[in-house]
């Protein structure tokens, strides 16, 4: 099993990393995860690609049916977050919690 902690807009984080070797060695016959966009934010359809080339199926619990604009918030969202730690650091989580909140309402 393979966890992974991190943003689904990091392509460099470890878990991540090992799972797509893997899966480029046609070492996984299949990868389970709760939402598409834990793995990736964007360009998950082309994983899914990769996945099909490798005899590796990609199965997802939850595939929620957004509309465009919710599914657009939320990219814009994840964006802001991603800059936001990247510009204050790691110690300003909260302070990034409380600009998503206001972003949101």
């Amino acid at each position: 099993m393979i966890t992974d902690v991190g943003s689904g807009l990091n392509m460099e984080r470890k878990g991540f990393l090992k799972l797509l070797r893997m899966i480029l060695k046609n070492e996984v016959s299949k990868v389970v995860i709760a939402y598409p966009d834990r793995l990736v934010r964007f360009g998950f359809e082309v994983l899914e690609e990769v996945c099909k080339a490798h005899n590796c199926e990609l199965a997802v619990l939850n595939r929620e049916d957004e509309t465009p604009e919710r599914e657009l918030i939320e990219d814009l969202i994840s964006i802001l977050v991603s800059f936001s730690g990247g510009l204050y650091g790691m110690g300003s989580h909260e302070k990034v919690r409380k600009c998503v909140e206001e972003i949101k309402a």
